[in-house]
């Protein structure tokens, strides 16, 4: 007997242009097509790997219109990485990162880490395609940075293979294909392209912004260059971050994380605003009032650039505001008064309360009374002790 053998079929092929794909960019900054639609994704298309595939097809196009508007109005340019790469050659394993050419010379500079299997310059491919490319792609977070005077540096942590002479995020069907030196996990490459280039600039007020697995790759690298960036970093804005301080016991730099980064993450439409310490993040979160993850991008920006603009001008050394907990400005959630827990909850001050002590202080309030004038007294290891009454 013959037994029928089913051939697999061979993976699409699509234009590499948009108008090959027949979309265009309206005015609104959406993705459309030829014949007026916005894109649609459907979930419940027979063909689902077809429909994955001219997705990313058309994310990678509209990222290369993007890039290019990067370049000609944010003076933004590639550098190629490993650094030790050379210009004219192209056979090597190698990526792109993005910076604009005033980084190394900034008075300040913003750093941005995507999430994992996000292509280069792109914070959400599904926001790009099926909300707006200025938002979903980094464009709108580099023309406000660059309006307001930030070096800009991009990077690329989820190339990891050299497929076809390019890089790829995609984890490649071939066999033998070589993966690019110093990009072998998104923890490498922040590791690699930060301990190489932040000796190289000016800037003492850095500033970063890491979505979702971008924060624990950021964490990894500053927990392990903590002396470099100690007195540098101006801020951390986290979106979405699925980073965890737990690891990280050492507690100068716990202690150093806590005051300078804020999470600002999803949560229901009544809670906007409200700023909690989360023992998991080592940090406070700011709540950003949608459910919707990629839209904390949205919601979050314009927070981040106040939060980043209260502490643009400030000194950075980390021995002089290690113990100034208030907040210098209600527009800094990192030193606002976290949420009051009453009861224990997972995940929140009161979980860490030791048992013993929890005992104790059963039936009163996680907040100290202090007859003097000290408004604050000590932050030991995410145990925010907050006087009542304490202001801005």
């Amino acid at each position: 007997m013959y037994r029928h053998r089913v051939k697999k079929a061979p993976s699409p092929v699509f234009g590499d242009t948009l108008e090959a794909l027949q979309y265009t960019i309206n005015e609104q900054r959406k993705l459309i097509d030829a014949d007026g639609n916005p894109y649609v994704f459907n979930l419940k298309a027979k063909n689902r790997a077809y429909q994955e595939a001219h997705g990313r097809a058309l994310t990678d196009v509209a990222m290369k219109v993007i890039i290019k508007q990067m370049e000609k109005e944010c003076d933004i340019v590639r550098q190629t990485v490993p650094f030790w790469i050379k210009d004219d050659d192209t056979k090597s394993p190698q990526a792109s990162i993005l910076m604009s050419t005033d980084f190394k010379t900034a008075d300040r500079v913003m750093i941005l880490i995507p999430n994992t299997m996000e292509i280069l310059g792109s914070w959400s491919r599904r926001l790009l395609c099926n909300e707006n490319v200025d938002v979903g792609s980094m464009l709108s977070v580099v023309r406000r940075a660059r309006s307001e005077g930030y070096g800009v540096l991009i990077l690329n942590p989820n190339a990891h293979w050299f497929v076809d002479g390019r890089a790829s995020v995609d984890i490649p069907t071939k066999v033998d294909v070589p993966m690019i030196p110093k990009l072998n996990s998104p923890e490498e490459h922040v590791e690699y392209v930060l301990s190489t280039l932040i000796p190289e600039i000016a800037s003492k007020k850095i500033f970063f912004i890491a979505h979702k697995y971008g924060a624990h790759a950021l964490l990894h690298t500053l927990s392990k260059q903590f002396d470099m960036f100690k007195n540098r970093v101006g801020g951390i804005a986290l979106i979405e971050g699925v980073h965890s301080i737990d690891s990280y016991t050492d507690k100068s730099f716990q202690k150093w994380w806590s005051l300078n980064a804020a999470a600002y993450i999803q949560s229901e439409e009544e809670e906007k605003g409200q700023v909690e310490f989360r023992i998991h993040s080592g940090c406070n979160c700011f709540k950003t009032g949608t459910q919707q993850f990629d839209f904390a991008i949205v919601d979050g920006s314009p927070l981040i650039f106040e939060f980043f603009d209260v502490r643009k001008d400030r000194d950075n050394t980390f021995s002089t505001y290690k113990d100034l907990l208030l907040p210098r400005d209600d527009r800094d959630p990192t030193t606002a008064v976290i949420t009051i827990q009453d009861e224990l909850v997972e995940d929140s001050y009161a979980s860490y309360v030791d048992p013993d002590e929890a005992k104790e202080e059963e039936g009163s309030q996680v907040v100290e009374e202090v007859v003097d004038d000290e408004e604050i007294e000590e932050l030991d290891m995410g145990r925010l002790k907050i006087v009542a009454e304490a202001t801005p």
